[in-house]
């Protein structure tokens, strides 16, 4: 009502000051009437007197009016020359919330039981965040790569997602990401040192194109009931307890049954019909670099070599390769297309152990498995290796700040708990494997997270935890592709790890590029 008020007080002193304009005009006629022209003088004093307090009343009236807080429920803010209201004026929404309803496009890759898992995580995001939708778009892994370039290339790209090291890294040279430490180093909530050291995917010191979705990393999964079965000790959690290799070996060979019964350690067993397998493993970058990271094997060097082709990896290549082709306790890689993944392995008993990621937590926790975790064999050292997909935001969305909002919420276990307490994750911030309560709410008394996961995964990654390449190495797509097309006869057993890796030697050295620093 002040300003109403005002307004009205404005328009009845513009009504006086033209009734004087028009006084004005008739007392000037009367030339030579000396007391006259000194009234008229005195009235334009008081005109222009009146004219300069209506000025200054206009002035702190339109001062006083932009606050948008007007009665009248009128939008005050100044308009620009084409009508629109100016940007940053007040009255603008806090930070955190969504200026305007706005749907995000979310991809990402997993099992049935992941994608119900993310699913569900978006859905809390909205009833905490009701003006930010998100479009969560499940796409299958083996076809995500090319399915998320189809939508780049159409300009139909997400405003965030999962993505692959492989593609991540030529994609980053091109500029197709946001830079979350410019995000993160404006943000009022965390800062760089909440989170593990190693989980960010950066060009450089300064920029990081990404973060790693969830801690993931490599442990030794076995099934409870086929090691009662066959009186064998389970694999212990410990790091300085584990298993040497030709321990895991011998172990590996008791657990492995033939049609008839026999184990691999029996001169009469048949490994042409086999209906049990000691261990099974994937043949991927990821298990294969974790391998060779414990025998102390590099895949690209700090002086920009290939590593692999050098004594420590190619002697760790080889030793999974003789479990398939020489122990007979593996399948190959032909054997497993008929296994749908390691969690089936494991829970359908078509294999005892399985060196894999600790992702397939929420599956076997789903499915009721009598399972446990050990820690990977040594063969110099057992060290778990640190390793996950990106989670970037692509520059070509409109909405960075709602997108930014969303990683926060899935990188945080408080905001989406089911994700991490589940299995599917572990968290990238510290404070989540250090305070005891909070590892409470995630890691302690639920089936996907047994008895041997805190000191196999959880605190064996925070205190040993090293990168897998694909955090580190430049080129990487190109490195990783040459690298393991040269695989498949080590698997085969036509040739030896050595072999193949120095013929692939000259083919990969000119696509090295270097390392990123990825490491304080």
């Amino acid at each position: 009502m002040k300003n109403t008020k005002q307004i009205t007080g404005l328009g009845q002193t513009s009504e006086a000051r033209g009734g004087g304009d028009r006084l004005q005009g008739r007392q000037s006629g009367q030339a030579g009437d000396f007391g006259s022209n000194q009234r008229v003088k005195r009235r334009k004093q008081v005109i222009s007197m009146f004219m300069l307090m209506v000025l200054l009343m206009a002035t702190v009236l339109s001062g006083c009016s932009g606050n948008g807080n007007g009665s009248n429920g009128a939008n005050t803010e100044p308009a620009t020359t084409d009508g629109k209201a100016a940007e940053g004026s007040a009255g603008a929404k806090p930070a955190g919330e969504a200026q305007e309803e706005v749907t995000l496009k979310f991809t990402f890759w997993g099992s049935p039981q992941e994608k119900a898992a993310i699913e569900q995580a978006t859905q809390k995001f909205t009833e905490k965040y009701p003006k930010i939708k998100v479009d969560a778009i499940h796409i299958p892994e083996a076809d995500y790569d090319a399915k998320i370039t189809a939508m780049v290339a159409g300009n139909e790209a997400p405003d965030l997602g999962y993505m692959h090291g492989e593609l991540a890294d030529p994609w980053q040279k091109d500029g197709k990401f946001v830079n979350l430490f410019e995000l993160l180093d404006n943000d009022d909530e965390l800062k760089r040192e909440d989170f593990l050291d190693y989980i960010w995917f950066k060009s450089s010191e300064d920029f990081a194109y990404g973060i790693s979705t969830a801690g993931e990393t490599f442990g030794l999964f076995y099934n409870k009931d086929l090691f009662d079965e066959a009186k064998v000790e389970y694999p212990p959690a410990k790091p300085e307890e584990a298993w040497s290799w030709d321990e895991f070996v011998k172990v590996a060979q008791q657990l492995t049954l033939d049609k008839n019964g026999k184990n691999a350690a029996d001169p009469e067993f048949d490994h042409t019909n086999i209906k049990q397998f000691g261990v099974s493993f994937e043949t991927w970058h990821g298990p294969v670099h974790a391998t060779v990271i414990n025998n102390e094997g590099e895949w690209i060097t700090k002086d920009g070599k290939f590593g692999f082709s050098q004594p420590e990896a190619a002697e760790a290549i080889q030793r999974l390769a003789d479990l398939i082709n020489v122990y007979h306790v593996a399948p190959s890689p032909v054997q497993m297309k008929s296994i749908p993944s390691q969690a089936v392995a494991l829970q359908s008993k078509l294999a005892a152990m399985s060196m894999h990621g600790q992702w397939i937590n929420l599956d076997l926790g789903a499915a009721k498995v009598n399972y446990d975790i050990g820690v990977l064999p040594k063969m110099k050292r057992s060290v778990p290796m640190g390793i996950s997909g990106a989670s970037v935001i692509y520059k070509s969305s409109k909405h960075q700040k709602e997108a930014w909002m969303l990683t926060k919420f899935l990188e945080n276990p408080e905001g989406s708990i089911d994700l991490y307490k589940g299995g599917l994750w572990m968290p990238t911030m510290t404070k989540w494997y250090t305070d005891p309560e909070l590892v409470a709410k995630w890691a302690e008394n639920n089936p996907a997270h047994p008895a041997g996961f805190k000191d196999a995964m959880m605190n064996n990654l925070l205190e040993n935890g090293v990168p897998n390449g694909s955090y580190y190495i430049k080129n990487f797509s190109k490195i990783n592709a040459i690298t393991f097309s040269g695989m498949d006869e080590v698997w085969l057993g036509r040739k030896t790890a050595l072999e193949a890796m120095k013929e692939l030697e000259p083919k990969i050295q000119p696509e090295i590029q270097g390392r990123y620093d990825v490491t304080p």
